[in-house]
């Protein structure tokens, strides 16, 4: 008799789903849209990339940490490196694919990644297979490749229970970021700090749930903390026409004062503020538990096209990657938000029909 299948945590899967979208959205950037009151043009205090590295950290912490903890150390290390390196490999192919495209058809064109700085063929591929540079719209493989090649000792350390010593280290990093230009050291205070809760999610769980009213009170704290935080996060970043029309009762003057002092303060460029840390960690769990509240909802309307992006979200990554330079090099922007709105589903949706193929779901990493 064969043991049952772990169930799959539906919740992550629809948010997952809901974070791919929003990259492919972002990184087409066929503006105006109304896709902007979604995704905030991805310049919001936090973005679908931190929900996307927050989800991928968690489930690492979950899957390797919790329910893979009988494991030998050594059997999950060697498949976190075979990952690492599928994903570093994948990453640097399709880096190299975009820098081909750009040159042979690119034209110039500004929606398209920024090039590597080296000149010469062996300079950049030189680059990339150092990653020193790899194209941002496949970015997220590089950093995540490296967070797999140092999650077994990770792990070793949360099954020793060293939860202080990681921290301390976290900490310790996460400085050391501010003085080496290396976003990864930053970044993975998002990665392994979800890790951490992905290694106790079920305790954790079980104490938010272990009465009704402490359930209800958690989710209205968490939803309404976003709710405040994410609407006015929007307005400082997008709500210049509104104070420029005299619909709002702020001065320009004031108005520009507190947008560059927001903007600063949530800021991921050049380092990665630990206040868009903190503020990442929370619109995470606000989007997990309004999921959870509205996800048959979700699930009815959306579900056929959160689940499969989800599911296989690093197959739909790598399939925006290899898409996008054809769609922005041969498809101008336009001025009608309609038309920007319609060529950014029909790219989404060509990335879920792709996603559908066996070839694609062989080959591809999942």
């Amino acid at each position: 008799m064969h043991p049952p299948k772990p169930r799959r945590i539906e919740e992550i899967d629809l948010l997952r789903g809901f974070f791919m979208v929003a990259i492919i959205i972002n990184h087409l950037q066929f503006w105006p849209s109304p896709f902007t009151y979604i995704t905030g043009e991805g310049r919001l205090w936090a973005s679908a990339a931190e929900g996307f590295f927050l989800v991928s950290g968690l489930l690492v912490g979950y899957i390797y940490g919790f329910k893979k903890r009988q494991q030998r150390i050594l059997s999950i290390t060697k498949a976190l490196w075979r990952r690492a390196l599928t994903l570093y490999l994948w990453g640097a192919g399709i880096s190299l694919y975009i820098i081909t495209l750009t040159l042979l058809i690119g034209g110039g064109n500004q929606l398209l990644p920024t090039m590597p700085t080296s000149s010469g063929f062996f300079g950049i591929v030189a680059d990339v297979f150092s990653t020193h540079y790899f194209s941002g719209w496949i970015y997220f493989l590089r950093m995540y490749a490296i967070m797999l090649l140092v999650s077994p000792l990770f792990l070793w350390m949360l099954r020793q229970r060293y939860e202080r010593v990681m921290l301390a280290c976290m900490a310790l990093l996460y400085l050391l970021g501010f003085a080496v230009n290396e976003a990864t050291l930053q970044w993975q205070v998002l990665f392994f700090g979800a890790g951490i809760i992905g290694f106790h999610l079920e305790s954790i769980l079980a104490w938010a749930t272990s009465t009704l009213k402490k359930k209800w009170l958690i989710a209205a704290l968490l939803v309404s903390s976003f709710a405040v935080t994410a609407t006015t996060s929007y307005f400082f970043t997008h709500g210049w026409r509104w104070v420029e029309s005299n619909r709002v009762s702020i001065s320009l003057e004031t108005f520009e004062s507190v947008n560059h002092q927001l903007t600063s303060l949530f800021s991921n460029q050049p380092h990665l503020s630990f206040e868009r840390i903190i503020i990442s960690f929370v619109w995470l769990f606000a989007g997990m538990a309004l999921v959870h509240i509205t996800k048959p909802i979700i699930t009815k309307l959306f579900g056929w096209l959160l689940f499969p992006l989800g599911q296989r979200s690093l197959s739909a990554y790598c399939l925006q990657a290899l898409l996008l330079p054809f769609v922005v090099i041969f498809i101008p922007v336009s001025n009608q938000q309609w038309l920007n709105t319609l060529i950014a589903c029909m790219v989404i949706l060509t990335i879920w029909l792709l996603l559908r193929i066996p070839l694609v779901q062989r080959v591809i990493p999942r």
